[in-house]
């Protein structure tokens, strides 16, 4: 039994998988499996499973992504299981510098800092993952990219793994139903390569109507259990989470930022405003005191 399970789904195939591929071939640990679903994509990986017996590839016609990482986790044999998407990659420390975290019985998963990167691998930001538990995911945007996330195999199963029905957040409620049943981990090391490009979805901010359906469901639960603090921290998630058409001029307004086109991101902000007035307002006012603490962080005392 390999040490550690690595899952890759893939609709698209290309030069991304490949890298994809070669960033699990180049780790440092080389206890490892890796299961690659071709989720109806015709790429002809046979030269890669030839070459090296550690390597399988699945292939199944177009079912989605949940589905796919759901038959890729069902072809695997380790109690870990490293997940990864078919455009980014790992640097070679990540699966050894996991591994030993999860040695830690109450840990259910781990996941680390990330880097971004473009469509030719140079380095263009960094992530913003944070270190959180439950009831941090419950009332922030939890931002944990699943291509950095390490999980123990049996919660999956227990838990009844990625849900279908889900099309962009399915990620996210899995990892949610597993931080409630145990610790998370989070490793502040860059291990992860996050890759931007045009056809990829845009993070952190997608899925809007999903997200609150998946709190909804965790307010259900913790209304019934009593969980008060869990029951404000959903309700306060849940005022500041945009849907419909103010969720893509704000998801439009972020990317701007990123790119520092201002002019673009004011005019996205203006059409957020437009169609939900109060929540723009009070996204736009937490991201300033965002901005002003991490200026306050950087700035070097006297």
């Amino acid at each position: 039994m390999p040490s550690v399970s690595v899952v890759i789904p893939s609709f698209r195939g290309g030069r991304f998988l490949r890298e994809a591929i070669a960033s699990v071939q180049a780790q440092t640990l080389t206890d490892w499996e890796l299961v690659v679903v071709l989720d109806g994509c015709e790429d002809d990986l046979s030269d890669i499973e030839q070459s090296d017996p550690r390597v399988r590839i699945v292939r199944q016609r177009n079912r989605g992504e949940a589905t796919s990482r759901n038959v890729g986790i069902g072809h695997t044999q380790s109690e870990f299981v490293a997940l990864l998407d078919d455009d980014d990659r790992m640097l070679p420390e990540r699966l050894l510098t996991q591994l030993r975290v999860m040695s830690n019985e109450s840990i259910g998963f781990c996941h680390t800092q990330f880097r971004i990167i473009d469509e030719n691998g140079l380095i263009t930001g960094t992530g913003e993952s944070k270190d959180f538990q439950y009831r941090d995911f419950l009332r922030e945007n939890g931002a944990v990219l699943i291509s950095t996330t390490m999980i123990r195999r049996a919660l999956i199963q227990d838990l009844g793994g990625f849900n279908p029905l889900f099309l962009m957040s399915t990620d996210l409620d899995l990892l949610y139903r597993i931080a409630r049943e145990s610790t998370v981990c989070f490793l502040p090391e860059q291990l992860t390569e996050y890759r931007r490009h045009s056809s990829n979805v845009s993070y952190p901010v997608s899925g809007g109507e999903q997200q609150e359906l998946i709190l909804k469901q965790h307010l259900l639960v913790a209304k019934t259990r009593g969980e008060v603090e869990n029951v404000k921290a959903i309700q306060y998630r849940l005022s500041h989470t945009p849907t419909g058409r103010a969720a893509r001029a704000i998801r439009n307004a972020h990317m701007a930022r990123t790119r520092h086109n201002y002019v673009a991101m004011l005019g996205s902000l203006g059409l957020a405003f437009l169609f939900s007035p109060g929540l723009t307002l009070r996204l736009s006012l937490r991201q300033a005191r965002i901005d002003v603490a991490r200026k306050d962080s950087s700035t070097p005392s006297n």
